[in-house]
């Protein structure tokens, strides 16, 4: 899990940007969590984003941001691929890690 693998670099462009606008999203708000003390979990099978980052935001907001490492080529390169304000399970489920 990215947990136990530093984020050292993202890799954005045009379409992961306007995917994550689409939800409210922005690179500072992905930024801001990353930065913070997020908590990492498996995404949902069947998915893009191999893992999930919850966490908040500097104003306090709430946010999954679903995640997959650029390449095998680039270790510690993610490319945030979609995300949305956290929901009471997702921010129970990171209060319930000790997070916050």
């Amino acid at each position: 899990m990215p947990q136990a693998r530093r984020i050292e670099e993202w890799e954005w462009d045009d379409g992961n940007l306007s995917e994550l606008g689409r939800h409210g999203l922005t690179r500072r708000v992905v930024l801001q969590v990353a930065e913070g003390v997020p908590a990492f979990r498996r995404n949902r099978g069947g998915r893009a984003a191999v893992f999930q980052m919850i966490g908040p935001d500097r104003g306090g907001g709430f946010w999954t941001v679903c995640l997959v490492e650029s390449t095998a080529a680039a270790p510690g390169r993610w490319r945030a691929v979609t995300g949305w304000a956290s929901d009471a399970e997702e921010i129970a489920w990171y209060r319930k890690t000790g997070r916050g």
